[in-house]
């Protein structure tokens, strides 16, 4: 009863009609496939868990850090036995960084009437998109220049790359609303990426989490308003 009370309030509770169908039919890709193109099974549970979690941050629920953490380890492995090494070291700044935005989003949690808890959403002013865009812009130019320097074979792609899904990440610690700009172009990079690596459980997860970045634009603006108001 204890463990159905916590799934229930984690995972059921205060999701809309939309949201669990949402959720239902990225699960339901993920194990078609699967099943099509069978893989490791690492494959298959980096993606599962990549899709709860990242429902769960456009829902902006916490519990959505802790299955982040297998996501993480599992998509970790994958990207460096396909020895996409600056995939790797990305993972192991998202795996610190997540311990950290577990405190600061319990922090920052506002209590719904149904016993439920979602972050405290917050939103760019104009001053604040001039500066990230430029600044993101600028540290990709600088950050390519270095890897074309090393030698990489696509330097500007990925520096790019490298820089926004930094940014992305700290932005969603932060709990700024904005973090799915970033999330978004991010995730259309990384299709072409797995794409060309041929592992296509990589390909459906992305592609579900292009659609969640578009709906977690969505609800934070959302969130954002209901609170403020």
């Amino acid at each position: 009863m204890v463990i159905k009370n916590w799934l229930q309030k984690h995972f059921w509770n205060g999701y809309s009609t939309f949201e669990k169908l949402f959720l239902a039919f990225m699960l339901a890709l993920q194990v078609a496939v699967f099943v099509i193109y069978p893989d490791s099974p690492l494959n298959i549970i980096a993606g599962l868990a990549g899709v709860v979690s990242v429902v769960m941050c456009a829902k902006g629920r916490t519990m959505f850090y802790f299955i982040g953490f297998i996501q993480t380890i599992t998509y970790l492995v994958l990207a460096w036995q396909n020895r996409f090494y600056g995939e790797v070291l990305e993972n192991l700044f998202y795996f610190v960084t997540m311990i950290w935005g577990i405190f600061v989003w319990k922090r920052n949690s506002v209590q719904n009437e149904d016993g439920t808890e979602e972050v405290a959403a917050k939103k760019f002013t104009p001053l604040q998109w001039v500066l990230s865009v430029s600044g993101t812009v600028l540290l990709t130019i600088v950050v390519g220049f270095l890897l074309d320097k090393m030698g990489s074979a696509q330097a500007y792609t990925d520096a790019a790359t490298n820089v926004m899904a930094i940014f992305a990440q700290l932005l969603m610690v932060r709990r700024y609303r904005e973090q799915w700009v970033w999330w978004l172009v991010i995730d259309l990079f990384c299709i072409k990426l797995w794409f060309v690596a041929g592992n296509w459980s990589m390909v459906a997860m992305y592609i579900a989490w292009t659609a969640n970045a578009i709906y977690g634009w969505y609800n934070w603006s959302k969130l954002n308003k209901m609170q403020t108001a």
